[in-house]
């Protein structure tokens, strides 16, 4: 399997329109439905930018939450990640080539 069908496979949707939208909403329990994905820290404690939401599958939501990457294993039903790039094909982030590397290539 090359690499690009691995993204196509595992990444279902854009869903940063739609965490747009809800940021957008003054509600305290919307707010804590995706606290984990808005509010991520990094493994000293430092605010991670998330720049995309991307609907993924469960297992690679496993397996980006193994990497300590942003991730809600049930956000409003689908495992969303918060990529941290952005103007580059997903194909291209390190954390995917990685990912991609242990388990295909």
């Amino acid at each position: 399997m090359k690499i690009n069908e691995f993204v196509e496979r595992e990444i279902t949707m854009n869903m940063s329109p739609f965490i747009g939208l809800l940021d957008s909403i003054d509600s305290e329990e919307l707010h804590d439905k995706h606290i984990e994905l808005v509010h991520h820290f990094d493994s000293e404690g430092e605010p991670v930018d998330i720049a995309e939401y991307w609907g993924v599958s469960e297992w690679l939501a496993l397996q980006l939450k193994d990497r300590e990457e942003a991730v809600s294993m049930n956000f409003s039903g689908v495992p969303t990640w918060g990529r941290t790039t952005s103007g580059q094909d997903i194909h291209m982030d390190d954390v995917i080539h990685d990912i991609y590397r242990e388990h295909y290539a």
